[in-house]
């Protein structure tokens, strides 16, 4: 396995982000990408890190409570959503368990698993864009009177599409950052720069508000900046945040009536979650279009486990996500450290993160590097 683990690595992780996106022929590459990558992480047997038997302990607990919240509630879980939710904890371990088998090869690997991914979407999101071509699983496909340029790429629609556009572009900046030198770090930040058009064309304001976000962050780290000119920006972000706001209220307002349902439907629930699907049928049940303008989902993923899965999930979330940061931190508190809290920003633009599969590839790279930077000793089987 030693001279085939890049490609092999670079494969499944390339088949796995779009095989589910594509046109639905492709879907066939997604279930057999998954069923190697299992497959290959079942027969290896080089030594594991602590933060793996973390994540498979959380992944079990999910799973298992997940499926029984769902039993005491009415519309039943058919057999369709059951094997899809399934899926999820094959996704996140058998692919980490292949990266940690050489973790800084495999973050290596990622990098140009990403920048093949970003130009891939870019270049079908701008055919979609200035054509007015969409893809089969596109938002905007047959409606090209209705929404000609909108562009979604390899993705159902533009915020599913921004997510894991921007999540390409920051893993890119993320390891031009802290594994190359200072002169690649303006190379390594071209992709967000390349992120912006599309964000803009598409409105994806989330996306756009973390791109920003993430170059503040890189530049105070490195710049000195005068108080008054901190107070200045500071100010300046405001108004511009109030402006937003106001322009922006329409969206706004639904968004948070979404967001109070999901956390008081813990009272509804009795903390314990709804079951896979059931944040849909609850968000249907409140019977609210005028507020929430027909949206049946949490658009946000940590919401949406406190609607499907309840509070114990929840909370055994945050703590695998602040365990990751902290294991991240011991070489230094840069880019790779913030990623899992920009993560879960980034899956506030979605309306349901859950089966928006490539994603917890990205998760899986986070916790790549956390091991890597963990001090635990993992034998390199590839070396």
């Amino acid at each position: 396995m030693t001279h085939l683990y890049s490609p092999l690595m670079a494969i499944i992780c390339l088949a796995l982000l779009c095989g589910h996106t594509a046109h639905v022929s492709v879907v066939t590459i997604f279930h057999i990408a998954l069923a190697l990558a299992a497959f290959l992480a079942l027969i290896c047997r080089s030594p594991l890190p602590r933060l793996f038997y973390i994540v498979a302990a959380y992944c079990i607990v999910y799973t298992v409570w997940t499926l029984s919240a769902a039993l005491p509630w009415d519309p039943p879980l058919d057999g369709k959503d059951a094997a899809r939710f399934l899926m999820i904890p094959i996704l996140i371990l058998a692919p980490l368990r292949l990266m940690l088998i050489a973790p800084r090869k495999a973050l290596k690997c990622f990098l140009f698993v990403s920048i093949a991914y970003l130009l891939f979407c870019l270049t079908i999101g701008a055919v979609e864009h200035f054509m007015g071509w969409h893809l089969p699983t596109s938002a905007a496909y047959g409606a090209d009177t209705v929404a000609p340029h909108l562009s979604t790429g390899l993705c159902y629609n533009p915020n599913d599409y921004s997510v894991l556009l921007v999540m390409s572009a920051l893993y890119i900046f993320a390891y031009a950052t802290h594994f190359t030198s200072r002169r690649w770090h303006l190379w390594g930040g071209t992709p967000l720069a390349l992120c912006l058009l599309p964000l803009v064309w598409n409105r994806c304001y989330t996306g756009l508000v973390i791109v920003v976000l993430i170059l503040l962050f890189y530049l105070s780290r490195r710049v000195r900046i005068r108080r008054k000119t901190a107070i200045s920006l500071l100010i300046a972000t405001a108004i511009l945040a109030t402006c937003f706001i106001a322009i922006k209220w329409d969206i706004i307002v639904p968004r948070l009536q979404i967001y109070i349902a999901s956390i008081t439907s813990l009272y509804d629930s009795y903390g314990i979650g709804f079951g896979p699907c059931g944040d849909r049928h609850f968000m249907a049940g409140l019977n609210n279009y005028d507020i929430t303008h027909g949206l049946t989902n949490a658009h946000s993923y940590l919401l949406q486990l406190l609607l499907t899965s309840g509070l114990p999930v929840f909370l055994l979330y945050c703590l695998l996500i602040a365990y990751t940061m902290k294991s991240a931190s011991r070489q230094g508190r840069d880019l790779f450290w913030i990623m899992p809290i920009l993560y879960i920003m980034l899956l506030f633009s979605p309306a349901s993160s859950l089966y928006l599969w490539g994603h917890y590839l990205f998760f899986d790279a986070f916790l790549c590097y956390a091991a890597y930077s963990d001090g635990t000793k993992i034998k390199d089987v590839t070396a």
